[in-house]
């Protein structure tokens, strides 16, 4: 196996690359957690099948390594504490996340043919587009997670929402993070980069 194989995967159709050993590393710690009596498991769980799930949906690996990341970030912060433990820790999930998830959620929309595919056009507002879009889609994912902090702590009697300041602070943070994660997305359209996970077997053979 040679070097770029080895570090970009099409090892095999079960364990293709090193983010699906990262995968089954995270999945297995998760339920060793859960299984040892662990605390907070329901985000982890959700965040583990995350992780899993979206091995199935061919992303771009630079996004699928900062998925993970993100996951990773969320699941075992809440499992461990760390929100509480660290001051700014939540202000760095609420940055990071949108930063990952508004251009996954972009690239999964232009695969679907909602939206432009990144390599169709170069002209500068085909660019704007897709900064402002992936940016919009960024800050409404903030803003449906706090609707749903909101709505779990009034019918669950959750504490997830932690008062006016908070909300806002979360708010500004995804808001970064969407524009971070619309400028990385505008640099990934202009060197026309793609959708899809690329395959270096595959490529090879063409």
């Amino acid at each position: 196996m040679d070097r770029r194989r080895l570090l970009l995967g099409d090892w095999n159709p079960i364990v293709r690359d090193p983010l699906d050993v990262v995968r089954i590393v995270f999945a297995a710690a998760a339920a060793g957690y859960a299984a040892g009596g662990g605390g907070k498991v329901v985000n982890l769980a959700f965040s583990s099948a995350a992780v899993v799930a979206v091995r199935f949906l061919e992303l771009p690996r630079p996004y699928d390594l900062g998925f993970i990341g993100g996951m990773t970030l969320t699941g075992w912060g809440d499992a461990l504490g760390l929100y509480g433990r660290f001051t700014h820790y939540d202000n760095v999930v609420h940055f990071l996340v949108p930063c990952v998830i508004a251009p996954i959620v972009y690239l999964l929309l232009a695969r679907a043919d909602f939206l432009p595919d990144l390599r169709d056009r170069r002209e500068r507002h085909h660019l704007l587009g897709v900064f402002v879009v992936t940016l919009s889609l960024g800050t409404a994912i903030g803003a449906l997670w706090e609707v749903f902090e909101w709505c779990s702590d009034r019918l669950f009697g959750s504490h997830l929402a932690l008062g006016e300041t908070d909300t806002v602070g979360d708010l500004v943070s995804d808001t970064f993070g969407a524009l971070v994660g619309g400028a990385l997305l505008l640099v990934w359209s202009v060197f026309g980069w793609g959708v899809q996970r690329r395959r270096p077997a595959v490529e090879a053979a063409r």
